[in-house]
């Protein structure tokens, strides 16, 4: 019984060690990330940062949060933000958020609110500490811009995770439930309902670089998307996309085969969004209607949207210029 005692009593003690040692590597960890933060092209802030969770944890808080990005001018700022992980599987990281963000972006600033928003972090456990794969659940969300424009789901799902097929590789998924869109927006189209049932995405993008400990001086950028689905369900209108882009200097390059059911009810939005002049409304409606018939439904309407040279159309409808990645 003694040598069990002491048996304990050095299993307690070498467990308390690596977990103050590994306390103090994250107090570290933290510190180096907001005085290198120039280095990876930030600008980052805090009120104070705080380790706790003995003995099975690590739970970092940093309160007053401030990051900006130094070339798009892009910033982000909370309350506080949480960033948890067990003691014994430091590589699977959990982030908490506030229930109130702020975030800035060129031209207009977001508020975001939640009743819970919640990410998870897996990397690979080895030197370059290499994103093994990502998930963000929120619920109650809401987002509103100072340009005017608002809109809220029940429920947000998202996650990534590497291919191993494929060099530099994620595939992603989102699925998005009770979206009610902006109340201006949901004016225009008033043969749907105020809410969206559903918007699911899934398929796989390719960067030009991994996403590890490296990733602030490589800067990996977009150089392909393969949209295997992309779905929304709004009452009458039922929205399916798939497709490859190929993104060259960030400019997509590709076509995107779209199945609208109940294209009908978006002819308003058309028309009040001025995408089209109102005098050639009519116009496109019954060239839409000729389309749609050739699929032997009078509601259903398919249509490529082709992204080339810089520029983007829907079907025969040229659109402007192609966003860029």
């Amino acid at each position: 019984m003694r040598a069990l005692l002491w048996i304990s009593v050095l299993l307690v003690g070498l467990w308390s060690g690596y977990w103050f040692v590994g306390k103090a590597a994250v107090d570290r960890a933290a510190v180096a990330f907001f005085e290198t933060a120039p280095q990876q092209g930030l600008h980052a802030t805090h009120g104070g940062l705080s380790v706790v969770g003995y003995p099975s944890r690590f739970d970092l808080t940093v309160t007053d949060p401030v990051l900006r990005d130094l070339r798009s001018g892009a910033s982000w700022q909370a309350p506080f933000v949480q960033i948890l992980s067990l003691s014994y599987r430091p590589w699977h990281v959990i982030a908490a958020f506030a229930p109130r963000q702020s975030i800035g972006l060129p031209g207009q600033d977001l508020t975001l609110v939640s009743e819970k928003l919640q990410a998870s972090v897996v990397v690979t456990p080895n030197t370059a500490l290499t994103l093994d794969r990502t998930t963000l659940v929120g619920t109650g969300l809401g987002l509103t811009s100072t340009a005017g424009w608002a809109l809220r789901t029940d429920e947000l799902r998202f996650g990534t995770r590497a291919d191993p097929s494929r060099s530099n590789t994620q595939d992603i998924g989102l699925e998005i439930l009770g979206l009610t869109p902006d109340p201006q927006l949901a004016a225009l189209l008033p043969d749907l309902p105020q809410v969206a049932e559903r918007l699911y995405v899934t398929g796989f993008v390719g960067f030009s670089a991994p996403f590890d400990r490296f990733a602030g001086q490589t800067r990996p950028t977009v150089t392909g998307v393969e949209l295997k689905e992309a779905s929304l369900t709004w009452g009458p209108l039922a929205v399916v996309a798939k497709g490859d882009l190929a993104i060259d200097n960030g400019m997509p390059e590709g076509r995107i085969d779209i199945r609208v059911q109940g294209w009908r009810t978006m002819m308003p939005l058309i028309a009040a969004t001025g995408v089209v002049k109102p005098e050639v409304v009519p116009t496109i409606e019954r060239m839409l209607e000729t389309l749609a018939s050739q699929s032997g439904e009078a509601e259903m309407l398919d249509l490529p949207l082709i992204f080339t040279g810089g520029q983007m159309r829907l079907g025969p409808l040229p659109l402007g210029p192609a966003p860029r990645f």
